[in-house]
């Protein structure tokens, strides 16, 4: 599943980042990882990923209200394309999910429980059939798990 990721720290939002958060996300969770959960765990998550056709737009919501975000796209189970989308822009996605920029800090620090972000609504689905994506929440959670290990800058 997982493969080699450079090392260089990116900065949050900016291009290079979209690309290695794609790359990322796309080579799946890394072994050690992997022997973390039961196997059938990774089954359901292989499933579930290799029927994903979908766009998710993860927001970043500053103070003043203004949202960024980071578009993936998915295509028979693969992260074909990231973008990042500036505040004002509009954003077409299956799926949008946004959080404050304190939540996307504590997700990167590694001091939020990913599932209990999403439960929480710290990281809220405010576009999408709720049904269908929280069907899909293993996935996605785990897909956030690897986000995070982008080595990434907020300056």
């Amino acid at each position: 599943m997982g493969t080699t990721i450079d090392t260089q720290t990116v900065r949050f939002l900016s291009a290079e980042w979209a690309e290695a958060t794609r790359v990322r996300v796309d080579s799946g969770p890394d072994a050690d990882v992997v022997a973390t959960k039961q196997e059938s765990y990774w089954e359901w998550i292989a499933a579930t990923r290799a029927a994903c056709d979908q766009t998710w737009a993860l927001g970043v919501r500053e103070p003043d209200g203004a949202t960024s975000y980071l578009r993936l796209d998915w295509q028979r189970g693969k992260c074909a394309e990231a973008t990042v989308i500036p505040p004002g822009e509009p954003v077409d996605a299956d799926f949008v999910l946004v959080g404050s920029t304190d939540t996307w800090h504590r997700i990167y620090s590694g001091e939020a429980n990913l599932q209990r972000t999403v439960v929480d609504r710290k990281l809220s689905l405010e576009r999408g059939d709720t049904l269908i994506f929280f069907r899909g929440i293993f996935f996605f959670v785990e897909s956030l798990a690897a986000l995070r290990q982008v080595p990434t800058s907020f300056a």
